[in-house]
């Protein structure tokens, strides 16, 4: 069963480290609006034409529309050669948009790394044009990719530097994304009564915009920081207001997610039957969505829940399924390679 205690057994550092990639990750996959997409506009592709006649411009919207699907070996294509058209061509604009969308990506792959050297060329060239959101953009890219590489004094000088740019162009989707990774980083240095502060902030910027996405961002950032710190009533309180976000907006996936999170939440011994019931919920979410990861890690906290009951066959039963479904998955991803 070496997949379903993981998460209590990290160290702190770990746990905070954890907390910071998930939310981080949680604003990349699209819950805050088309980033980069909304910072350059590129022009439409030519239709049945073949990559070698095709302006940057043009192989950029198609791998951002291969990017849209996730597509990604056919997005890296064709930005790639994209990249390569603006080079030749000498537009850095061009270029630095460019290395923003390949950058995205690889944080997806957790290509750190990559995307971390990605953004310090866009943010450099970006630095030099006039246009300032997709200054301000590349600076919240490096500033998240810095924190899960463990730069935070990089990732909070990018981060500053990328909400008094958004706040001069009135970009306040942008400054409430960067509010909340500020937050985290805040949390993970040790600044707990700044980092809820400001994630306490960015949430209610968001409700008053009546932004739901953000808001449950936010909300869910603010949840992981309290039951970062311990603070497990005050974690259940945002995950519920969270859940009901999801809920009003019967958006599937992210009641799943809010139904994991309060089921993993600690609690005596009285709430342990609302907690099972709270992950078969996500799970017949994640069944349903087909989230496979979602779903093992569902499996492994029943399973964890139910040892915890005494119903060992169940608790069994439980890791079992998990286990098939993180041993399938790693196959895929062998495979894939």
């Amino acid at each position: 069963m070496h997949h379903r205690s993981a998460l209590h057994h990290r160290s702190k550092p770990g746990l905070i480290r954890h907390i910071v990639i998930s939310c981080s990750l949680l604003l990349l996959w699209g819950l805050s609006g088309q980033c980069a997409d909304q910072a350059f506009s590129a022009e439409p592709a030519a239709p049945a034409a073949s990559p070698n006649t095709l302006s940057g411009h043009e192989l950029l919207r198609i791998g951002t529309i291969h990017d849209q699907q996730e597509h990604f070996p056919e997005s890296l294509t064709y930005y790639n050669l994209a990249l390569s058209k603006f080079r030749e061509k000498r537009q850095p604009q061009g270029i630095a948009t460019t290395l923003v969308k390949i950058a995205r990506i690889d944080e997806r792959q957790g290509h750190l790394q990559q995307a971390h050297t990605s953004l310090k060329e866009a943010v450099a060239l970006f630095a030099k044009a006039s246009d300032r959101s997709a200054h301000a953009e590349s600076l919240l890219a490096i500033g998240r990719v810095s924190a899960q590489l463990g730069l935070s004094d990089e990732s909070r000088d990018a981060l500053t530097q990328a909400a008094a740019l958004f706040t001069r162009v009135r970009n306040a989707r942008g400054w409430n994304d960067t509010m909340v990774q500020l937050g985290l980083l805040q949390i993970a240095q040790g600044e707990n009564s700044a980092g809820l502060t400001t994630l306490q902030q960015a949430s209610e910027e968001a409700r008053t915009r009546r932004h739901v996405d953000q808001q449950f961002t936010a909300t869910v950032a603010l949840g992981d920081a309290h039951w970062l710190l311990g603070h497990t009533s005050d974690a259940h309180s945002a995950y519920l207001d969270a859940l009901s976000l999801a809920e009003a907006e019967h958006h599937l996936p992210f009641e799943g997610m809010m139904q994991l999170r309060l089921a993993r939440l600690d609690g005596d011994q009285a709430s342990l039957k609302d907690r099972v019931a709270q992950g078969k919920r996500a799970l017949q979410i994640a069944q349903a969505v087909h989230d496979t990861a979602a779903e093992a890690e569902a499996w492994s906290l029943l399973a964890d829940l139910y040892g915890q009951l005494g119903q060992a066959t169940e608790s069994q039963d439980a890791d079992t399924h998990a286990l098939a479904i993180y041993r399938n998955r790693e196959l895929s991803v062998h495979g894939n390679r």
